[in-house]
């Protein structure tokens, strides 16, 4: 007890002193060298160096928290090549220039800080503007930076902004990076790794990270919010040696290499304190998405209205192909064991092998067509496999037939001139590999191409539905060919050419048609009804991209596999996709017969099924806590070889329908034993007023139980083993 004592009293004093240190920091600022920017409950200290600037604290007021790590990075670096000989140089906001000011805060609390005359006077001509904006009701810091190159010889190639490191939170302290479905990682600060990648793709799907204390009492959010979704790379990193986090946004420059060229930061950088987890983080963008974000698509009541009720209700995807004869009937009997609409992707239904000889899909094999009209009247809705990004160099088995002669103006192209051109283990006829090279969004060449090939499918083939591959999944390729009339390099051109290419097919397709594409890069959702998320394959996974971007289409799929412990595999996958919110599977028809899991699968479908509403008009909320002991559960899910994953056997999830008033828990337990916990949740979350609330209990296959919980309860479940249910909640009546 008086160990505690002690240690209460050493947490007061280690307060008191770091308030103590803001304070005589603040004082300071009225000096020429130091400047205190107080944005809320968060105050940024800048102070100015002999040839630049630096940032030398970021302090939580409440709770005399410092965020900074010492030695914190430079605010920016400007990366610049030469235009003749590509020599290359930074430029930082720390070092290296003659003139540097902050000027004091405007009206609006804004302040701007210019870099000016560099010290090499190879960069005479090139300065920078950096504007600081503050939010008081968030307690964020907003930037903006643009950088003025009127110099002949020197070309802005990348500019590196925001960074920021942040010092370790204390035990359980997390940091949340947007791969996947959205990672939160607890043990960054003592490792040396390397996260992210570039953006906008499957594997760096959203424009914020986050890093924030076990309590969610401190924190801070560093976000992107580029509202055209232009190409950069996002990365965090661990610095084991100083116990650390590096948070950093690299912008390759629109035209770059080019000399005389401005930058302009696309959009605004956004540090705000965190209260919370990676929710409250996915709240913070989910919020700034809706309103600025190009891509936010326009719902209604019922949520998208330009997407078919068939999809925005459909419980599950099989997947599979070939021909008719091959698939159709196993589709029929999966859709007839159920008794529910069900989703088919069909690949394989072209006479060209898979992943050569694109893009002459046509002919199809015999009786593709007719297949697609059987399977209709079985309440099946077929999608077929495109790609919507590559053209074979050998485009007639292992002949150049009409790549060169018509496709090599059309493709990305590097420095040199040479199309970008990808390998994904299929063969050519002679036994080398197929080399695919990557198409220009922008030219009206490949624009034209896929159009044409969809709604072909939708005309001819009768298809419900046209999956085009790898448009939310690879990332941009920083395309240097003049005559596609887009910068060079880096900038949103590459977003913008597919906006007009989905653009022209949505104008022209069937309006009970849709559209679906590979992973789930956020800038194509406009334009896009489902996302293929079978790529969900991560440890440590948090429903991050459902929370934002729920109900705005159907992400659907993940890749069930096989191995020694797949049926608790499959088993934890389904279960973490109706808690995420997914349209469940994406596995073959004859899955849904094994012993060990079939009975579980069919159990999330009919769940999903009865409060589909929820997840196409609905929005997710915070899921739940269980208060006691849940054991954890491994298996291998051979997304790559082996990949042991590991979740709690108890998984929970929530969402709600804010205009009528009610909410949703869900709970899974893909364990093979009964595991009982008190449920802790917050109604004023959900939208939940009152002191009583009525709770309608749904099982699959079972009558519907009714009880009443307290507001303020934390009533207790029961999970039978491989179980799944859901309250349905409601204010009590009156």
């Amino acid at each position: 007890m008086n160990a505690q004592k002690d240690t209460r009293r050493l947490n007061k004093y280690h307060i008191f002193i770091v308030r103590t240190i803001l304070c005589l920091c603040v004082a300071g600022s009225a000096s020429a060298d130091r400047t205190a920017v107080r944005t809320g409950e968060m105050t940024l200290l800048l102070e100015k160096t002999e040839q630049g600037l630096r940032v030398l604290n970021l302090n939580d007021n409440a709770t005399g928290r410092e965020l900074l790590a010492l030695d914190n990075p430079p605010l920016f670096s400007i990366e610049l090549r030469h235009a003749k000989n590509a020599e290359q140089l930074t430029l930082a906001a720390d070092s290296g220039w003659r003139r540097v000011e902050i000027s004091d805060a405007d009206a609006s609390g804004q302040r701007i800080l210019t870099f000016k005359e560099s010290t090499d006077d190879r960069l005479k001509e090139i300065s920078v503007e950096v504007k600081l904006l503050i939010n008081d009701a968030d307690s964020a810091l907003i930037w903006d930076l643009k950088v003025a190159n009127n110099n002949e010889q020197w070309a802005v190639w990348r500019v590196i902004f925001p960074r920021v490191t942040i010092r370790y939170l204390g035990e359980g302290s997390r940091v949340f990076y947007p791969l996947l479905s959205g990672i939160e990682q607890a043990d960054m600060w003592d490792t040396a790794e390397k996260k992210g990648g570039l953006y906008p793709s499957g594997w760096t799907c959203m424009q914020y990270m986050a890093a924030y204390d076990a309590a969610g009492k401190t924190g801070l959010y560093i976000g992107m919010h580029d509202p055209f979704g232009s190409t950069k790379d996002i990365f965090v990193q661990g610095l084991k040696d100083r116990r650390a986090v590096e948070f950093r946004f690299e912008h390759p420059a629109a035209d770059m290499g080019k000399p005389g060229v401005d930058f302009e930061l696309p959009g605004q950088a956004r540090w705000q304190l965190l209260r919370g987890d990676w929710f409250d983080a996915a709240a913070i963008y989910r919020e700034w998405v809706s309103r600025e974000a190009k891509w936010w698509p326009e719902l209604g009541p019922d949520g998208r209205a330009d997407t078919p009720e068939w999809m925005r209700e459909l419980p599950v995807w099989v997947m599979t192909g070939g021909a008719a004869s091959d698939c159709v009937e196993r589709v029929k009997r999966f859709a007839d064991e159920l008794g529910l609409p069900v989703g088919f992707h069909w690949y394989n239904w072209h006479q060209i092998p898979f992943d050569n000889d694109y893009p002459h899909y046509f002919p199809t094999k015999e009786g593709f067509a007719e297949g697609v009209a059987e399977l209709k009247q079985a309440g099946v809705y077929a999608m077929p496999y495109i790609n919507g990004r590559l053209w074979d160099t050998r485009d007639k088995q292992a002949e150049d037939w009409q790549f060169t002669k018509t496709a090599r103006p059309a493709a990305t192209k590097d420095e040199k001139g040479e199309p970008y051109t990808e390998s994904y283990g299929s063969k050519e006829a002679d036994g080398n590999s197929v080399k695919l090279a990557v198409m220009c969004p922008s030219t009206s060449l490949w624009q034209n191409r896929v159009r044409d090939i969809v709604l072909r499918l939708f005309d001819e083939c009768g298809v419900n539905g046209v999956y085009i591959d790898q448009i939310a999944a690879a990332a941009p390729r920083l395309c240097f060919d003049e005559s596609h009339a887009h910068p060079l390099g880096g900038g949103h051109w590459w977003t913008q050419g597919y906006w007009k290419m989905l653009d022209a097919i949505r104008a022209a397709k069937p309006d009970e048609c849709m559209l679906t594409t590979e992973c789930n890069a956020e800038p194509y959702i406009r334009w896009l009804d489902g996302y293929l998320t079978w790529h969900w394959q991560g440890q440590d996974m948090v429903p991050a991209f459902p929370a934002v971007y729920g109900g705005t289409l159907q992400m659907f799929g993940r890749a069930y596999r096989g191995g020694p412990s797949q049926d608790l595999a499959n088993r934890m996958k389904a279960g973490q996709q109706l808690v995420f919110g997914e349209q469940i599977g994406w596995f073959g028809p004859e899955i849904i017969k094994r012993p060990d899991c079939g009975q579980f699968l069919r159990d999330c479908i009919n769940l999903r099924w009865r409060l589909k509403k929820y997840f196409y008009a609905g929005q997710m909320a915070r899921p739940p806590k269980l208060i006691g002991e849940i054991p954890k559960v491994t298996a291998d899910w051979q997304w790559s070889g082996e990949w042991p994953i590991t979740t709690p056997a108890v998984m929970t999830g929530a969402w709600r329908l804010r205009r009528e008033n009610k909410a949703i828990l869900l709970f899974v337990n893909v364990s093979d034993q009964t595991l009982t916990a008190n449920v802790q949740f917050d109604p004023g979350q959900y939208n939940l007023p009152g002191k009583t609330l009525e709770v309608t209990e749904i099982r699959p296959g079972e009558p519907e139980t009714r009880h009443t919980i307290g507001a303020d309860d934390q009533p207790r479940i029961e999970c039978a083993p491989r179980s799944v249910f859901a309250w349905e909640i409601i204010p009590a009546s009156t």
